[in-house]
């Protein structure tokens, strides 16, 4: 059982084999990768998952309980869930991810391997020396929406919003910037970067909520 007082270094990064279940998630998958849930990303428990997002991302109970619970409710079985099965499309997984292709035509699941084009391309939006800022993870956004045939619907708009705020809340530091090496490795290696540090408050229902409103607005406003 996870808890408070174990340190992140007690566990090593194990890149997933090709018998390992991973989602379209970086964040759920750096946690299997590390150990946090099970590392064949099978039959995990919502309680394993509750915890894993509070131990090492350090998210309030109610904000991990919500995506758990949401993720268990439209994705799993029997109250655990197998990390493939968020890869289901338009459950809660959508196109124009920040660094996984689209769903094929046909297919019900979307690709769970980094896209090494979209990888290259999010990356390059990093300053080498200031990294990466809110505003720029809209920017990618706008980007990627714009590439799709037809508009994101609004719920999935909504959740592509809240998994940039997401992002910044947990990766950033204290000038409001996520490092490029701290991207490299949470998206494109899905391990909990070597530099990074957990959130040293909580993060709460509200504040991703109101973050998730800042990138609407400044995706917005880039779009006058």
């Amino acid at each position: 059982m996870l808890t408070a007082s174990r340190s992140l270094t007690e566990h090593r990064f194990v890149p997933a084999t090709p018998s390992d279940r991973r989602s379209p998630c970086p964040a759920l998958n750096a946690l299997a990768n590390h150990g946090y849930l099970p590392h064949d990303g099978k039959d995990i428990g919502l309680w394993r998952l509750i915890q894993a997002l509070r131990l090492v991302y350090n998210l309030s109970y109610p904000l991990a309980a919500l995506l758990a619970i949401t993720g268990v409710l439209l994705c799993g079985h029997a109250w655990c869930l197998d990390l493939d099965a968020l890869a289901m499309h338009n459950r809660i997984e959508h196109d124009a991810s920040m660094v996984h292709a689209n769903t094929q035509p046909g297919h019900k699941r979307a690709p769970t391997l980094v896209d090494p084009k979209l990888l290259h391309s999010f990356l390059a939006q990093a300053d080498a020396h200031k990294g990466l800022s809110l505003a720029d993870l809209a920017k990618v956004r706008i980007a990627r929406e714009a590439r799709l045939s037809r508009p994101l619907d609004v719920i999935h708009s909504e959740v592509g919003m809240g998994e940039a705020a997401l992002c910044w809340l947990i990766l950033k530091e204290k000038n409001g910037r996520i490092p490029l090496s701290t991207l490299e490795q949470w998206f494109g290696e899905e391990r909990i970067p070597d530099a990074w540090s957990r959130p040293r408050d909580e993060i709460g229902l509200f504040e991703a909520r109101e973050t998730a409103d800042e990138v609407a607005s400044i995706m917005g406003h880039i779009k006058k």
